[in-house]
């Protein structure tokens, strides 16, 4: 089962410098709904091949 979520947060992607995402993230099999900023940093940096350390997490909200 996926679970879809507004998302907004900056993720540092080097050379090109950092870049501002907002917008709806699915995320599927998810057991529990993460509120933890550094669990959320670590889910969008699994799917976007970052370190979760490159990732500042601003707003996070399910969508229902």
């Amino acid at each position: 089962m996926s679970v879809k979520f507004y998302a907004r947060f900056v993720a540092d992607l080097g050379s090109t410098g950092p870049s501002e995402y907002t917008g709806i993230v699915e995320l599927g099999g998810c057991d529990a709904v993460p509120t933890d900023p550094r669990r959320i940093a670590l889910l969008l940096a699994r799917d976007l091949e970052l370190e979760a350390e490159e990732i500042r997490v601003l707003q996070w909200s399910r969508v229902h």
